[in-house]
């Protein structure tokens, strides 16, 4: 098992100074051009007026929250600066369902026949079966202990962002494709698509350079945007959403119990 990485020295310069790294700003290649996918999207949100004004100020928060010069790789900084990007990643995307409610956003209650909720669990189950996940070592909790301990805050952390960041990304990223229509729509409903995926990149992306990483993700947005243009509500695509990161959050929880046990 590979062993934990040692903790980051903390000396007497703060939390900035563990959870930042200045020699990461300004950010280049695939981490500024995701920034200006969201950026995008951001602007067409702001083209729709209304209330998709506000949406649009929440993207480009999004974005620029991503862009802070995270320390990296996550292992070495502490784990309140890791749960605080986290918090960050999750309280931009949740505000803009607390606007909703209060707002009494017309997607919150547009509902889809029964059936389109199984729809959404063969599209959850197709998911996994793309990303490749070995579900016989994943039960078997050996896929955690080929992966390594994690810090317990740091997986739980990574667990609490895997079950409530879809709730925040379907309504931030794709209730637009249930209210606006016509070519203009349909424009800032595959800007949305692109700003879901660019969302994952903006911050470390090293890991999701692979090809088949990057052709799950393209298939992820389109399909879950292609169920909600087709259900006509967020809700089915936010069920397939939920499927697909279980695993991960199950994995992270595994992960979580070994270090404590270890």
């Amino acid at each position: 098992m590979s062993a934990s990485p040692p903790p980051p020295a903390v000396g007497r310069m703060g939390f900035p100074a563990r959870a930042f790294d200045r020699t990461a700003w300004p950010p280049k290649g695939v981490r500024l051009l995701s920034a200006a996918v969201m950026a995008a999207f951001a602007v067409a949100l702001w083209c729709q007026g209304g209330s998709w004004r506000v949406a649009a100020v929440l993207v480009a928060v999004d974005a620029l929250a991503g862009l802070l010069p995270w320390r990296m790789p996550r292992t070495l900084r502490e784990g309140a600066a890791y749960w605080t990007e986290n918090a960050i990643a999750l309280a931009v995307p949740i505000a803009f369902i607390a606007y909703s409610v209060g707002t009494g956003a017309a997607w919150l209650t547009q509902g889809s026949p029964w059936w389109w909720f199984a729809v959404a669990l063969a599209l959850g189950a197709g998911l996994l079966l793309a990303g490749g996940m070995n579900f016989r070592l994943l039960f078997s909790g050996d896929l955690a202990f080929v992966m390594g301990p994690s810090t317990p805050l740091q997986a739980r952390t990574r667990a609490t962002t895997g079950t409530l960041a879809p709730f925040g990304e379907e309504a931030l990223y794709r209730s637009v494709a249930v209210t606006v229509a016509g070519p203009a729509g349909m424009v800032t409903w595959l800007l949305g698509a692109a700003a879901f995926i660019a969302r994952h990149h903006v911050g470390d992306s090293r890991w999701r350079k692979a090809p088949r990483v990057l052709a799950v993700e393209l298939l992820a947005a389109l399909s879950l945007l292609g169920l909600v243009v087709l259900s006509g509500s967020i809700y089915p695509a936010l069920l397939a959403h939920l499927v697909n990161n279980a695993p991960s959050v199950l994995l992270e929880l595994q992960r979580s119990q070994k270090e404590s046990h270890g």
